[in-house]
């Protein structure tokens, strides 16, 4: 069975073309046209041997094998099909057995790697769907391609159409956004969050060792339990190697029968791979709107395949960005603000869980970045008055002031946020701002349906001091004076009537 796949997948890689003269149509040369091809495709046709027909017929006639081709009809598999007799000078080649289909893709593949030690024919790279060799010799010929593809074998006049069947070898790749589970070149994500990937992988028949290589950038960290391959085994129809020659995060090698089932049963001769990495605290932060720092974190996928040599692909890119938010705290002195340090916060996811964050070590301004396994989540201020949250996903937000420096008041309600981002997945692009939202409470959008976002700009936290008990001997110490001299009057009123009121009994 696995013979018969490789034969049947070397029919769909090679064509044997029997290009025939025929008195009716009275033709010296003839044509072969490959409808449907790949633009910047190569193209080959071999011949193999000249036709002589026979006059008065259509499809009789004599065969002789070209110069250099006469061991490849006297020699397995050709000689298994064919008898050959020099007849002056010349090799005549006769059929002596038709092969079945499966021998015939054999024969093909035969003829097309002798072939190339002879040297093409003629060789047309296509620029448009169709290739047409013209002016040929009546003959026998062998066709193939950069794609490795066979369509039929003919065996009828002086002009042959013959159709590409296979698809150029490719793949594509998207990122999954989370916000609406939809599919694309770009997402957002916060630092700790899975992202989702997905690999398409169209191959064509006759060409072999398929391997798909991905490279993630640092901020990304592959979960290697998550990789799968549709309608496959690992260790059967894959491996998957974590060291690779070009620096790539992992490779997976396909095995060839693997490949020539899925270009032989499936219609559109394509699998699925997928997997997932999570967003780490390496990831590349936007800092600055429009600045060349508004950068996000790469994966880089293409595929390679063996046909006659090693043929890459162009990279495929998707991008995943995550965002930052700032802070600063301050007292007014005069019209000036004073930063202040002392100050504790929170951030607040939309659920209202206080999201933990790691000090980022050396960074110009104070920064935390999300760390849900290490982080703390109560942070303080120091002399700069400065905080910059990096890691967020697009969402919604809470800051909440924990505890105020020494005499100072702390902010009596949570200042909320909404992250907001626009993904432009043509350009690998994104932008980030603050959601603005009309009376009725909804996000404002364009006439593009993008949300229309505010600058990002730093959220500023003003903090006021309480005003001060009065001193000993001031105001206070008078209105205890009074009320007190008050009290003891009452007193010496109350005292006097009871004493009357006894003299009186």
């Amino acid at each position: 069975m696995k013979i018969m796949k490789k034969l049947f997948a070397v029919l769909l890689a090679v064509v044997l073309v029997f290009a025939m003269g025929t008195v009716a149509l009275a033709a010296d040369t003839g044509t072969i046209t490959i409808t449907n091809a790949e633009v910047g495709e190569t193209y080959d046709i071999y011949k193999m041997a000249d036709f002589t027909p026979i006059a008065g017929e259509t499809e009789k006639g004599v065969y002789t094998a070209v110069s250099g081709w006469e061991n490849f009809f006297a020699q397995a598999p050709a000689s298994n099909y064919f008898e050959t007799e020099v007849i002056d000078g010349k090799t005549v080649v006769t059929m002596t057995t038709e092969p079945t289909d499966v021998q015939k893709a054999e024969l093909a593949k035969e003829a097309v790697d002798y072939g190339k030690t002879k040297g093409a024919t003629a060789t047309i790279e296509a620029t448009s769907e169709n290739v047409v060799f013209t002016g040929l010799d009546l003959g026998y010929y062998a066709v193939d391609t950069t794609l490795g593809t066979v369509c039929a074998l003919v065996n009828t006049n002086s002009d042959f159409t013959t159709v590409e069947k296979n698809a150029k070898p490719g793949i594509t790749k998207e990122v999954e956004e989370d916000r609406d589970n939809t599919w694309g070149q770009v997402n957002d994500a916060d630092i700790g969050q899975e992202v989702n990937y997905r690999s398409n992988i169209t191959v064509g028949a006759g060409l072999t060792n398929y391997e798909m290589h991905d490279t993630m950038d640092a901020g990304l960290t592959l979960d290697k339990d998550s990789i799968a391959v549709e309608g496959a085994t690992e260790g059967t129809d894959y491996t998957v190697e974590y060291t690779c020659a070009d620096g790539c995060t992992f490779v997976i090698k396909f095995e060839d029968d693997f490949i020539e089932n899925v270009a032989a049963n499936d219609a559109d001769k394509t699998f699925t791979v997928t997997y997932s990495a999570t967003l780490n605290e390496d990831a590349k932060v936007a800092y600055d709107k429009g600045t060349d720092d508004y950068e996000g974190n790469m994966n880089r996928v293409h595929l390679e395949y063996f046909n006659e040599s090693v043929i890459k692909t162009d990279e495929i890119k998707t991008v995943t960005y995550t965002w930052k938010l700032d802070v600063f705290k301050y007292t007014m002195d005069g019209e000036n603000k004073t930063p202040l340090a002392g100050a504790t916060f929170q951030l607040l996811d939309k659920d209202g869980n206080a999201i933990k964050f790691s000090e980022v070590a050396g960074a110009a301004t104070p920064t935390y970045v999300v760390d849900p396994e290490n982080g703390k989540t109560d942070i303080d201020t120091d002399s700069t008055g400065d905080i910059t949250f990096i890691g967020l996903d697009e969402g919604k937000y809470s800051l909440r002031e924990v505890s105020a420096p020494a005499g100072y008041n702390k902010i009596a309600n949570d200042i909320e946020v909404v992250i907001g981002s626009n993904l432009d997945h043509e350009n690998l692009k994104a932008e980030f701002g603050y959601v603005q939202y009309d009376e009725g409470g909804e996000a404002i959008v364009d006439a593009d349906d993008n949300l229309v976002l505010e600058d990002p700009a730093t959220i500023e936290v003003e903090n006021k001091t309480g005003g001060l008990f009065p001193e000993t001997g001031g105001i206070g110490t008078t209105i205890f004076y009074i009320v007190g001299g008050l009290l003891m009057l009452a007193a010496v009123v109350i005292l006097v009537s009871k004493k009357r009121m006894s003299a009186a009994a």
